[in-house]
């Protein structure tokens, strides 16, 4: 007759085999899935770079038409603007290669006329498409956006005989009082987009290739395949299907109609499952055998121990760690199971005495930083009510509970607004209460007759008396006159502020290298006066915008910011806040922040007298 541990252990390791099954074709059919998601999570990973850099090409492609159109227009269209214009944008743009302007006959010009720009090795051609008994008027890129009075894009093609590459032009009308007088065009060059996609490797052979809007191939590594149609029409986007051996993840690139494609093949992309499923299946018939051996060996032993350690888990489980487990004869391992539980138990007791201390002091920590943060905030001051002449937006968040940044903006009579961005030194609490000294004694100084370098002179004195913690706060520090737009300010080591002009480029408010405020006593500081014209806007901020970091660890950077603001000279004070802190948003994503991030925006909207 068979020993009940002999039952057992057979019994044991027959469930445990099944179980080993069970999961194993689970986990199996789980990893499978989670293989495929996570290859369709790196497609969209390669997707969402391989589109941004190709919409990129595309948008860059479709300002510069519409920027040159601008310039051209304003020059009249003539020859002598369409060759300075046209040349310096092609030395400019490594993507094109070439530009044209096609003129409608009896418009501008009084007979058929097309100056073309080119690029042929390290020079730049010229030529005239009127000519050679070419007909302009009749070819698609011309007749398509005089017919539907928009910009297009060509069918990408072939360049033979010419600059033996491959490119697509985009063809752009030219408006004029609504009457269309021509085309411009630019003619792209494929070359590095090739490159581009043709670097891209997955797994071990994987591989990416891209599709024209008429399904011809642009990329593929086998370069005899170029330009011919793809094998197949009706496509699934956005998802990783199965093609012969292979799977494939295609997806739109934006507007452009262009359609990438992702090639993983299957045999490397399921090699670690079967891999990692023929050592699984090994590993459990060794385990079955040795654990059958074991368990005929002690499971005697351990039967009754295991009852007092189960019993007296339960007695744990209900709250009770009073009760102890009596100790086995044998110094073996349940001996020192049951003596680690003895010492759990009075573990536990002394955790849960901590975590009651501990959680109660938290409570009171969060609740007075919740406090400090309300407290801190309310000192702000409230939104002005909007003026004919002036309109200020502003924006604060702390990069912890409390911070040190601050602003303030306020009248010190009926027509002179006073304003200030600041930074302290240091985050948390200390920054915020010497945050809250240093508006105080800004808004006290800040009399109707003072000067801004009266106003810092007086506050660095103030602030470096005492000042046994060695604080100090960089600041920008101005007074308005918002009828006549005198602007009289002094920068105290502040990052420069921009003046954002619709007529003007983008300029920064330079100043003298004043010191930082409250580091020493007796310094002298430089003020500085600027006159702002009608519909300008003043963007302050502090340093915790251009040096936002993202999770690869990379700087938003001033560039970053100074072409956000080129793109908003028509925005409002508010809605040009709002895009700064969309782009930063979207480029730090969810990485934590270690500096205040402030922003304050003015606007001076009095017309000009004539």
């Amino acid at each position: 007759m068979k020993s009940i541990s002999f039952r057992f252990a057979l019994a044991s390791v027959s469930v445990a085999l099944f179980v080993l099954a069970i999961t194993g074709s689970v986990n199996y059919f789980f990893l499978k899935e989670e293989l495929l998601s996570d290859a369709t999570q790196k497609a969209k990973l390669i997707e969402e770079n391989s589109v941004h850099k190709i919409q990129t090409i595309i948008s860059q492609t479709k300002e510069s038409s519409q920027l040159v159109q601008n310039s051209l227009i304003e020059e009249n269209f003539t020859p002598n603007a369409i060759r300075e214009i046209l040349t310096k944008t092609l030395q400019t743009e490594p993507y094109f290669y070439g530009m044209a302007v096609a003129f409608e006959p009896k418009e501008l010009y009084p007979k058929a006329f097309s100056p073309y720009y080119y690029k042929k090795e390290s020079t730049i051609v010229y030529t005239d498409l009127a000519k050679n008994n070419y007909n302009y008027q009749s070819k698609e890129w011309y007749t398509t956006p005089k017919k539907e009075k928009k910009a297009s894009w060509s069918e990408p093609y072939f360049d033979e005989g010419g600059g033996e590459i491959l490119m697509a032009t985009y063809s752009n009308p030219i408006i004029i009082n609504n009457k269309f007088v021509g085309v411009s065009t630019i003619d792209l060059s494929l070359k590095n987009l090739q490159k581009f996609i043709s670097s891209i490797h997955i797994l071990e052979s994987g591989y990416a290739f891209l599709l024209s809007r008429e399904h011809k191939i642009l990329v593929y590594p086998e370069s005899s395949k170029i330009l011919q149609t793809y094998h197949k029409k009706n496509l699934k986007y956005n998802q990783i299907i199965k093609e012969g051996k292979e799977w494939i993840y295609y997806a739109h690139v934006a507007s452009s109609g262009l359609t990438l494609g992702i090639v993983l093949p299957s045999s490397e992309l399921f090699s670690s499952l079967h891999r990692m499923s023929f050592i699984s299946t090994m590993l459990a018939l060794i385990g079955a055998i040795l654990l059958i051996i074991t368990m005929l060996i002690i499971s005697r032993r351990i039967t009754q121990p295991l009852k007092d350690v189960t019993a007296l888990t339960e007695e744990i489980s209900l709250g009770n760690f009073d009760k102890k487990i009596t100790l086995p004869k044998y110094r073996d391992e349940i001996y020192y199971l049951s003596l680690s539980i003895n010492r759990m138990q009075d573990s536990i007791k002394q955790y849960i005495r901590e975590l009651k201390t501990a959680t109660i002091e938290q409570q009171k920590v969060e609740s007075e930083l919740s406090i400090a943060k309300n407290i801190q905030m309310s000192m702000l001051p409230k939104p002005l009510k909007r003026e004919n002449s002036i309109d200020v937006e502003a924006f604060l968040q702390p990069a912890k509970a409390v911070g040190g940044d601050f602003y303030d903006f306020f009248y010190i009579d009926d027509t002179k607004l006073c304003f200030i961005i600041a930074d302290v030194s240091g985050k948390g609490i200390p920054a915020s209460l010497f945050m809250s000294v240093t508006m105080s004694y800004i808004r006290a100084y800040s009399s109707k007759d003072a000067s801004p370098k009266e106003v810092i002179e007086k506050l660095n004195n103030t602030m470096a008396q005492n000042n046994d913690a060695n604080m100090f706060v960089t600041l920008f520090f101005a007074i308005l006159d918002t009828k006549s737009g005198e602007l009289h300010f002094v920068n105290a080591g502040h990052t420069e502020p921009y003046i954002i002009s619709k007529k003007e480029t983008l300029q920064a408010l330079s100043s003298p290298k004043n010191p930082i405020v409250g580091a020493f006593e007796g310094i002298e500081y430089v003020e500085e006066s600027i006159k702002l014209k009608g519909e300008e806007k003043l963007f302050l901020y502090t340093d915790g915008v251009n040096e936002a970091y993202s999770k690869e660890d990379e700087q938003f950077s001033e560039e970053r910011l100074k072409k956000l603001l080129t793109q908003s000279k028509n925005l409002t004070p508010k809605e040009i806040i709002q895009k700064i802190y969309d782009a930063l948003l979207l480029f730090c994503q969810e990485y934590e922040q270690s500096d205040d991030i402030t922003m304050l925006c003015i606007e001076f909207n009095k017309k000009e007298t004539l």
